[in-house]
């Protein structure tokens, strides 16, 4: 897998520049084509980390061009899976998740336009496994399968490729239902009632994380998280009654929750991040005060680096709509 900050084509015309040399000089320098440092500048084509440290050599740029390029090789059980896709084992299953996590903690450092053309290859890649499997690993297959899905139509959101989301997100959440796992259901459907956060539509909101809300056999904690972004699509439609007994639900669960619950199917979910759907809910129902103060211990109790993420910028503006409103 290879990420490639969506700078770099800039950040590598600008050290070409700085040096006075034209772009058939930089590649005498380098040992590659004109063409290809053309490519790279306008970002047609993605340099690979070797590559990358080889113009920083010739431009003396100490390694900034390779610290834009993410490279992790492919896993060897990985490529004997995709090599014999019919004779794949429980080992190499296994091994899948691993290259899913890598991807899923670039989310909280790299945004989602430089993730998205890899992610979308591993979920091809991945559905071709799944299509083609037999035997006793069949099942596991299948479940990272709705997993990548899941994690394609959360990207997809991200940059508003709002069909391409839906899609995937809908078929992901199905198979999840489909193969037992309803945590990974629930918060599936609860990543398109975050894609209705971002068309600004409460109803949408309120379908969706009810639909979250109500999966059946999901865990407190997704229960609780699903509750509260519940409420707060309620609440911005102006049902205080039904927002006010999603957050009574939630609290009478919540006590319930050990200090370090989480989930298998979201790294992120923890109490503390119960914090930031809370002050959502709060926000939907016009406690500001609560809110910001909610949003504030959310953001704060986050790991280091997160609060930079693409995705976290929501919760920040909905601090900033809270403390402008007031108490």
């Amino acid at each position: 897998m290879r990420v490639v900050d969506p700078t770099f084509g800039v950040r590598l015309r600008e050290l070409r520049n700085s040096r006075g040399l034209s772009l058939r000089q930089l590649a005498t320098l380098a040992y590659v084509s004109k063409s290809q440092i053309s490519e790279w500048e306008t970002g047609r084509r993605r340099p690979s980390l070797d590559l990358a440290q080889t113009l920083d050599e010739a431009l003396g740029a100490n390694g900034e061009l390779a610290s834009l390029v993410i490279e992790r090789p492919t896993d060897v059980l990985v490529s004997a899976a995709i090599a014999a896709p019919r004779q794949i084992d429980a080992e190499q299953v296994e091994a899948l998740p691993g290259t899913l996590a890598f991807s899923r903690r670039l989310d909280d450092s790299l945004p989602a336009s430089a993730l998205l053309p890899a992610v979308e290859g591993q979920w091809a890649t991945v559905q071709i496994l799944a299509r083609d499997v037999r035997g006793p690993a069949a099942r596991d297959l299948h479940l990272v399968a709705a997993q990548y899905g899941q994690f394609a139509g959360w990207m997809n959101s991200q940059v508003r490729n709002d069909k391409r989301a839906e899609s995937l997100l809908s078929t992901a959440a199905r198979d999840a239902l489909t193969l037992g796992d309803p945590d990974l259901a629930s918060q599936t459907h609860g990543f398109r009632g975050a894609l209705e956060r971002r068309k600004a539509n409460p109803r949408g909101i309120a379908r969706w994380f009810m639909a979250a809300y109500e999966t059946p056999g999901i865990s407190n904690l997704h229960k609780v998280d699903a509750a509260l972004k519940a409420a707060h699509g309620l609440g911005l439609l102006g049902d205080q009654r039904g927002a006010g007994d999603l957050l009574n639900k939630a609290d009478d669960l919540t006590t319930a929750l050990p200090d370090d619950a989480s989930s298998p199917v979201a790294y992120w979910l923890t109490p503390s991040w119960l914090r930031l759907s809370g002050g959502l809910a709060h926000l939907g129902v016009g406690n500001h005060q609560r809110a910001a103060d909610s949003l504030r211990a959310g953001l704060h109790a986050m790991p280091d680096g997160w609060e930079e993420a693409e995705w976290a910028g929501e919760y920040l503006d909905a601090l900033s709509l809270a403390e402008a409103a007031g108490p």
